[in-house]
């Protein structure tokens, strides 16, 4: 009995670490990235070493990485469940189906090492783990808007930042359900008899095929079948328009979200620094321009290479930039909630972006990898709706108890500042939380002794300077 006690209180202490978290975000971010960058054309690794990634997605990313974090994140928001239907429902949910896809993905490893690459069982393992991670992100992601937007229509002074991370989340959750739906439902599935001597293969072709009637957008094929994603002819334009709307909305509704929320941030420390806008620039750059949105992309292949590589390489900054932007607020809050809300937005944002433009049209690793947008768009929702809060109820506070603070230097002596200021003060964080928890559906961010302090320190020194 102590054993295992002590056993448990181990793991309690791992899961727990907040640097156990991040190096597991870390983890996560480099897996995602290898399969954006495997899936995309830019690394080439032979059918062994996809074999092997594929495991390793599934046991590290699923088993390893999503355990560890779903552990930290139920640790960090246990006040906040006991106060949220939204966040308790939105936590259960993820764990049933997070460890479900890896049952699924587990299966769907073993099939492949016993039948070989490629064989026809794992297009069916692919397109359900795709379907499920898909359906639910967009459910979770969907859910944060419709949050976002309510809180909006509710506070006072509205917050150009709560809209616009409103819009990202809707946007992102409209991208990863109507990518979903394009591939399912309006790529065609060809299969053939394979030549004799075919070794197991997949390739990305993008090429229009007369005898198909349609563009091949991907080929996977193993001794017995040839199997082809093919686009229909008259569906392409269908394909096309859903593919612009899916790709640029998130993205551009993130970018000015995250530049409005750190130019609001300095704004309470100081002025915006030119070195932010400059650095918030160049992989917005990046991703336009290699996007093709603002050039025409050259046919030329060795062209289309770089250009293709400008524009994951302008991905994966920017997903990592939205992180740093946050992680950069960590550094300036004392509040160590906020910190843990903070970081799983960072893990949560990074990855989501990058996993989400993984192709899914890969039956194995791919389809493992963009499913990791679930995992990605949960800690994206947690951590940034808890830090929202968190971050609008200090802003309320603040400006609350400079409203009613004056008043009270003309009628108190300095030696009964302090304590008058403290009454005060407590009385109006009581009446602060209880109506942020009415208009956020139960969340709060509690105020601890020595936060308290400081906000009195800080108005008081604001208020006296400003009599002056």
């Amino acid at each position: 009995m102590p054993k295992s006690h002590n056993r448990l209180k181990l793991i309690d202490s791992i899961t727990g670490n907040t640097k156990v978290a991040i190096a597991s975000g870390i983890v996560l971010t480099i897996i995602v990235i290898f399969g954006l960058l495997m899936t995309r054309q830019i690394l080439f690794f032979d059918v062994n070493v996809e074999t092997l990634f594929f495991a390793i997605t599934v046991v590290v990313g699923y088993g390893v990485v999503s355990w560890i974090l779903l552990k930290y994140t139920e640790k960090i928001t246990a006040e906040l469940r006991s106060k949220s239907r939204f966040i308790r429902n939105i936590q259960v949910v993820m764990k049933v189906i997070q460890f479900s896809l890896l049952g699924i993905l587990l299966v769907a490893v073993v099939n492949q090492l016993i039948y070989g690459a490629y064989n026809n069982n794992s297009r069916y393992f692919a397109a359900l783990v795709f379907a499920i991670s898909s359906a639910v992100s967009g459910i979770i992601l969907g859910l944060l808007s419709y949050k976002f937007f309510s809180w909006y229509r509710l506070t006072d002074k509205r917050n150009i930042v709560v809209l616009f991370y409103g819009l990202a989340a809707a946007a992102l959750a409209i991208s990863i359900t109507a990518d979903a739906s394009n591939k399912l439902l309006v790529l065609d599935v060809i299969q053939q008899v394979s030549p004799p001597n075919t070794a197991p293969q997949s390739y990305f072709s993008y090429k229009y095929s007369e005898r198909l009637n349609g563009r091949v957008q991907y080929i996977f094929t193993n001794p017995h079948l040839n199997t082809s994603l093919v686009l229909p002819k008259e569906s392409e334009k269908l394909y096309q328009t859903i593919n612009y709307i899916e790709s640029y909305p998130p993205y551009i509704f993130t970018w000015i979200a995250t530049v409005a929320l750190l130019y609001n941030f300095y704004q309470r420390v100081g002025r915006f620094p030119l070195k932010y806008w400059i650095i918030l620039s160049i992989p917005l750059i990046l991703y336009l321009i290699g996007s093709g949105y603002i050039f025409s992309l050259p046919k030329d292949q060795t062209y289309l290479y770089y250009f293709r590589l400008l524009f994951r390489g302008g991905t994966i900054a920017s997903s990592a930039l939205f992180g740093i932007i946050f992680y950069i607020m960590t550094k300036n809050v004392n509040a160590r909630k906020l910190k843990n809300y903070l970081t799983i937005t960072v893990i949560g944002i990074i990855s989501v972006g990058i996993a989400n433009e993984t192709s899914a049209n890969h039956v194995t690793y791919g389809a493992a990898v963009h499913s990791l947008v679930l995992l990605s768009s949960y800690m994206f929702t947690l951590g940034l709706y808890s830090a929202a809060v968190s971050i609008s109820q200090d802003a309320s506070l603040r400006r609350t108890i400079k409203k009613s603070v004056p008043e009270l230097f003309d009628k108190i002596g300095a030696a009964q500042i302090e304590q008058v200021v403290k009454e005060r003060v407590m009385k109006l964080v009581h009446t602060t939380q209880e109506q942020m928890e009415e208009e956020t559906g139960g969340v709060s961010h509690a105020l601890t002794e020595d936060e308290l302090k400081d906000y009195m320190q800080q108005v008081i020194k604001e208020t006296s300077s400003s009599s002056k």
